[in-house]
């Protein structure tokens, strides 16, 4: 394959391209393939389908599904799995079936795929997690393919993303209620559109573009710490000699081992249509990032399930284990999946950029206005959309945002905003830009007007919206579902204000007024923003559990409900699974923790101790001796705490787990790794956080 490229100083000429990049999009039936694949009838009937969910003519759906299963089968596929997202964490689920079937006339096997099959599959619901809608006398579920998400071809398997609910229709999945949000956000965004005088735009969709982050260590290293293999993250371990104090990984030279992994994975994902663009280590040592071009909320979604599946897999085969987890190493930075977030219109406007026009600067400052009231009146919402037993370990330092909601627009920016809501004008702030001089032979730099907050969850990019709260082991639809309902319903309560007949601009000022204490633009790491949070009332939730209570308030309810994103079952049960997967997994850590302290860190540290004559004293010694019988003491307690969680009630559960486990685990990990740096290296049981972390 080749392709034409041109400059203005030479003519066209034909460059071979290299392999990798010959086969971008290889392994994806997106549109354009489709369009080649299908007659037009065919491909207008199902974009009809996508756009309003009417099931498509029997036999179109027929011709569809035969030109998919052939486009499969020409990639190696003998079978097909609908690919969905329960409510379990970034861990796809998928019912593996093949293209054969039966013509009973002939009684023999034959080559099929129908239409029905395409579209759709039937499975049980009541073994994932899925908070009471299921039982097991009520079980029945359905897998519905996502039209808006592309089949994509993976271990020689079709995959087709797909939506999953209940025999009820009740949302069992990630995505589904993320589709509804959108929806949301885009009948209740054409609405202020409209109010602004814009009668071109017929829909407002999100964009997102998210930023993975992960460790990779030597995989050896991860089977000899049953702490990683069983929660993820290192239960124990002290400091490192040599942590990340250097700056030294950085940006750094990748590893030639890690160099390798990282090719493979990138082009994998090219050919799956996935847009790697940015790959590079991160602060930490043995830690890691990639990055795509934004794209459609549920679609980026699904590309980064399908990434995060590549990297595990491909981890595997070079003999690397990959790490997730949001804090897998205390002390070193942990891993984020920040979310560049966006709305854009059908007629391409982006609805975050300030503009050049007087039209433009308004619409703007009303969008923003929006989401700086859902940011103040929903910051509970987005607490909960990143609340997880992982990512409370992350949420506060080392680059990570506090727990405390706000928006960053920038000291210019809000400014104009504050100014705009005591009646100044729209178009103050349009799109502005600096030029930093460097020196020659360097060309003077563009720069965005704002500079970065890295300690914001919401900072204001130029272009969009930046959350950063949301933790590396997440799956990003539940995180987007609750920003695009609390944007959706102010959207909603600015437009009933004006379709009540209030001036759109009067509207657009007096949110911003009210809502303007969520702006904060500082340091989101000093005592400035717990002042600047008392003073403005905002909502300050400090752990997971906390969270999760706040999701079925009334004020949430009335919410969700009049947005259409959950019904009053679906908000419990997604509270009861968010509550019973932090307790679950604070246990799993628990009973881990007391067990590699019980049986590996105990019994050498006892041998190390009494390796030495009894009568024989020293300060080294006797610290050692003292810290065994801390230790000792400490691990009673762990256990104490274990056999006195509650069983009658999730929420009690996570609250215990939160409040109980949690310190008693800190209680003795602190023991067990002050003795780490004291007990003879030989007898220590764990590869330390050295080995760890610079076995590359």
């Amino acid at each position: 394959m080749s392709s034409t490229h041109s400059t203005h100083d030479a003519p066209a000429q034909t460059v071979a391209l290299p392999p990798e990049l010959a086969e971008i999009n290889r392994n994806v039936l997106d549109d354009a393939v489709l369009k080649k694949l299908v007659d037009p009838e065919v491909y207008y009937a199902f974009a009809q389908c996508r756009a309003t969910g009417v099931p498509m003519d029997k036999g179109f759906a027929t011709a569809l599904a035969r030109s998919v299963r052939e486009w499969a089968q020409s990639k190696g596929c003998i079978g097909y799995s609908h690919w969905f997202s329960p409510v379990r964490g970034p861990v796809h689920g998928e019912k593996l079936e093949t293209f054969v079937g039966v013509d009973f006339d002939a009684d023999r096997l034959i080559i099929a795929l129908t239409g029905r099959d395409l579209f759709q599959t039937e499975t049980d619901g009541s073994s994932f997690p899925n908070g009471g809608l299921r039982e097991t006398h009520e079980a029945a579920a359905y897998i519905g393919w996502d039209t808006g998400s592309p089949p994509f071809v993976y271990r020689k398997t079709l995959y087709i993303p797909s939506a999953f609910v209940s025999w009820t229709g009740e949302a069992l999945d990630q995505k589904t209620p993320l589709l509804r949000a959108n929806m949301a956000v885009n009948e209740q965004g054409l609405r202020l559109l409209h109010h602004l005088g814009d009668a071109e735009t017929t829909e407002v969709v999100c964009n997102v573009g998210w930023e993975q982050e992960f460790f990779l260590i030597d995989r050896s290293m991860y089977l000899a710490r049953p702490d990683l293999i069983a929660a993820g993250r290192t239960l124990l371990g002290a400091a490192p000699l040599r942590g990340q104090e250097l700056s030294d990984h950085y940006f750094a030279r990748l590893t030639p081992r890690v160099n390798r992994f990282m090719a493979e994975a990138r082009e994998t994902m090219w050919r799956l249509g996935i847009s790697i663009r940015c790959t590079h280590n991160e602060v930490a040592p043995a830690q890691h990032e990639i990055s795509p071009i934004f794209n459609l909320a549920n679609l980026a979604a699904d590309t980064n399930i399908l990434a995060m599946d590549v990297l595990r897999d491909l981890a595997f085969e070079h003999d690397l284990a990959i790490l997730f987890h949001e804090k897998p190493f205390a002390g070193l930075n942990g891993s984020g999946k920040h979310n560049n977030w966006g709305l854009n219109t059908d007629t391409g406007a982006n609805l975050f950029v300030p503009g050049e026009t007087e039209l433009e600067s308004r619409r703007f400052v009303a969008f923003t206005a929006a989401l700086l009231r859902g940011v103040n009146k929903h910051g509970d919402l987005l607490r909960c959309g990143v609340s997880t037993a992982g990512n409370d370990h992350r949420l506060g330092a080392q680059e990570a945002p506090p727990a405390i909601i706000t928006l960053h627009l920038g000291e210019h920016l809000e400014r104009h905003f504050r100014n705009v809501a005591d009646g100044g004008p729209f178009a103050a702030y349009q799109t502005q830009h600096k030029e930093i001089e460097i020196t020659a032979p360097v060309a003077d730099i563009r720069a965005n007007l704002e500079d970065r907050n890295r300690t914001a969850p919401f900072p204001w990019c130029g272009n969009r919206f930046e959350f950063r709260a949301v933790g590396g082991n997440q799956h990003i639809a539940f995180p987007l579902t609750m920003v695009n309902a609390a944007i959706a319903d102010s959207l909603k309560a600015m437009c009933d204000e004006a379709d009540a007949g209030k001036d759109i601009d009067r509207v657009v000022r007096e949110t911003i007024g009210e809502n303007q204490g969520a702006l904060f633009s500082g340091n989101g790491y000093s005592d400035d923003l717990y002042r600047h949070a008392e003073k403005w009332n905002l909502t300050h939730l400090k752990s997971s559990p906390e969270a999760y209570e706040a999701l079925t308030s009334e004020k949430n309810v009335t919410l969700f409900v009049g947005l259409g994103v959950f019904n009053e079952r679906e908000i419990a049960a997604r509270q009861s699974v968010l509550q019973d997967a932090y307790a679950t997994e604070i246990g799993i850590e628990a009973r881990a923790l007391l067990r590699i302290l019980s049986t590996m860190v105990a019994p050498a540290a006892l041998e190390d101790v009494e390796a030495v004559r009894a009568g024989f004293s020293s300060s080294l010694l006797d610290g050692k001796r003292e810290l065994v019988a801390r230790l000792l003491e400490r691990i009673d307690a762990l256990s104490g705490a274990i056999d006195g969680w509650p069983e009658d009630d999730l929420s009690r559960a996570a609250s215990y787990a939160h409040g109980t486990v949690k310190p008693a685990m800190r209680s003795a990990r602190d023991a067990a790794d002050r003795l780490e740096a004291l007990v003879d290296a030989r007898l220590w049981p764990l590869p330390d956080y050295s080995e760890l972390i610079h076995h590359q």
